[in-house]
C-alpha cells in the first residue's frame, strides 16, 4: 500500500510542475456515512465530518485533474442479537483522484461536476457496544478480546472506492455536494463503506 501512495504522489508531484496554475483550497464537509452489504441493509447512518487541502491542476480550459488530502470521518450503527447495538466510527487519510469538468455560466461562478476515484488508510477508531445497561469500546482497527476469547475481528485499514461531486465554484469559495462508494469490503465478504457530504471551501 505504501508504495501505491509513493507512486500516486510521483505522479502528482510530475503534474504539478508541468501543470499551469494549480489552485489550492482548504475544504470542510458535514454529512452523513453507513455500510453497505449482506446483513447490514438496516445499519443506520452516522453524523460525520470531513476537512481537508485540495489542489485543483488545470489540463485544458475546461478540464482539470484534482487530488488533495482529506481526513475523513465514516462507520455506521447496527444491531446484534439480543438488542444489542453497536456503533462503529472509522477515521480515514484520504487521497481523492478525480477528473473535473468546468462548464461556465452567465452568472459569477462555474459548476464543476467531478468523478473518479479515492484510496484511503484507516488511522484511529472507536467501537462501541451497548448491551442491557452495560457499555464496552475498544479500537475500530484492533482486534478486541475478553479474556483469550476474541469478540472484534479489526477493520482493514486499506479503503478505495468511487468518488463523485458537484460544486459551485465562485471566485474564492467552492460549495457543493460529495459523495463515495466504497469498492474494498471491510473484512472478508463484509460491508462497504458509503458516504455523502455537502462541502465549503476557501480556495487560495
Amino acid at each position: 500500500m505504501k508504495k501505491l501512495y509513493l507512486l500516486v504522489l510521483c505522479m502528482i508531484s510530475a503534474m504539478l510542475v508541468n501543470a499551469q496554475a494549480p489552485v489550492w483550497n482548504v475544504k470542510v464537509g458535514l454529512g452523513a456515512s453507513s455500510w453497505m452489504g449482506d446483513g447490514f441493509g438496516s445499519a443506520k447512518a452516522l453524523f460525520n465530518q470531513r476537512i481537508g487541502v485540495g489542489v485543483d491542476i488545470p489540463l485544458t480550459g475546461w478540464v482539470s485533474f484534482q487530488t488533495g488530502l482529506n481526513w475523513t470521518s465514516k462507520g455506521a450503527k447496527y444491531s446484534l442479537v439480543n438488542d444489542t447495538k453497536q456503533t462503529v466510527n472509522q477515521n480515514y487519510f484520504e487521497m481523492p483522484l478525480l477528473a473535473a469538468f468546468h462548464i461556465g455560466t452567465p452568472k459569477n461562478f462555474d459548476v464543476i461536476i467531478s468523478g473518479g476515484g479515492y484510496i484511503g488508510c484507516g488511522i484511529v477508531g472507536k467501537t462501541e457496544q451497548k448491551a442491557d445497561d452495560v457499555t464496552s469500546s475498544w479500537g475500530t482497527f484492533n482486534d478486541a478480546c475478553v479474556g483469550d476469547i476474541k469478540i472484534w475481528d479489526g477493520l482493514r485499514r486499506f479503503d478505495a472506492g468511487i468518488q463523485a461531486g458537484i460544486n459551485l465554484d465562485f471566485r474564492h469559495y467552492i460549495v457543493g455536494v460529495e459523495g463515495e462508494f466504497g469498492l474494498a469490503r471491510m473484512w472478508e465478504k463484509g460491508p462497504r463503506n458509503l458516504g455523502i457530504f455537502a462541502t465549503f471551501g476557501y480556495k487560495f
